[in-house]
């Protein structure tokens, strides 16, 4: 019985590493659309995370048309202390954006805007159409 306890735990602990983002293969393919807030753990209120509430497409590995700009902007997922985070920069103002990057399944991702960047404070739930 023990070592069923021990297995359920090892597979569980996995299971929540799991959730990091480190590849960008799984964003590549259909339109990321903020279909509401996140806030304590849940898809809440109105999304908040400019500029990307209008729809974002990922074409490959660094590049991610956003529908509000109605260009493309480049970006790159990183890890920082085992959090998975997500630059978006704007080559062509200048701006830049980082949230934190939650994997919640294949079609679906949150936004949480980090506290050194512009986009503190906003957050949002984005689902693959």
């Amino acid at each position: 019985m023990k070592k069923f306890y021990t297995l359920f735990l090892l597979l569980f602990f996995l299971t929540a590493c799991g959730q990091n983002v480190t590849e960008e293969d799984f964003l590549v393919g259909g339109t990321w659309v903020a279909i509401a807030g996140y806030e304590d753990g849940k898809a809440k209120g109105e999304p908040n995370c400019h500029p990307l509430e209008e729809g974002s497409e990922f074409r490959n590995e660094n590049t991610v048309y956003n529908a509000s700009f109605d260009r493309d902007f480049d970006y790159w997922l990183y890890e920082d202390d085992g959090v998975s985070k997500i630059h978006f920069g704007d080559s062509k103002t200048g701006g830049s954006y980082n949230y934190q990057i939650k994997k919640i399944s294949d079609d679906e991702i949150v936004l949480v805007g980090l506290d050194y960047s512009i986009s503190k404070g906003n957050s949002c739930y984005l689902e693959r159409k």
